[in-house]
């Protein structure tokens, strides 16, 4: 599960969220009930632990959209221009809502559908589908003037 480093970029950032997902499950260990869906429950702290430090840190994720960044050998100019864009996305998730946020991460970075991220998010698919489509519009017009 790399959500956390696709949300934060970084190896080591992303471990520190992983430890403290493991160390928020162990101090309530005792109130975690039988019937608990373990998979979703981890995306969702997962999630949450990794935009929580995205918003103290605002660091650059490490792809976006799937994509890799220029490579070296690349015009500077784009690569300046991509790091650019990567630092705008990263600030525009942490000021979405926690539930546009979450559906976007899990939609377009993990590359979720639907019925998988309305049962990690304990919600209907339609809540996915417009919590996604509110998510897009705000962070299209948040990047509108990066994207010219």
């Amino acid at each position: 599960m790399d959500v956390a480093l696709r949300i934060l970029g970084d190896a080591d950032l992303a471990n520190d969220v992983y430890q403290e997902v493991f160390l928020a499950i162990w101090r309530r260990w005792d109130r975690y009930d039988d019937q608990l869906n373990w998979g979703a429950y981890l995306y969702r702290v997962t999630i949450r632990k990794a935009m929580e430090l995205a918003k103290r840190r605002r660091p650059v994720p490490a792809t976006m959209d799937g994509r890799e960044p220029p490579s070296a050998g690349a015009d500077p100019g784009m690569a300046v221009r991509f790091d650019e864009l990567q630092q705008e996305l990263t600030k525009s998730l942490a000021r979405l809502p926690k539930r546009q946020a979450d559906v976007f991460v899990l939609s377009r970075i993990e590359g979720l559908d639907h019925a998988a991220i309305a049962e990690i998010l304990d919600c209907s698919r339609n809540t996915v589908r417009v919590s996604l489509h509110r998510a897009i519009r705000q962070l299209a017009r948040d990047l509108n003037g990066h994207l010219s």
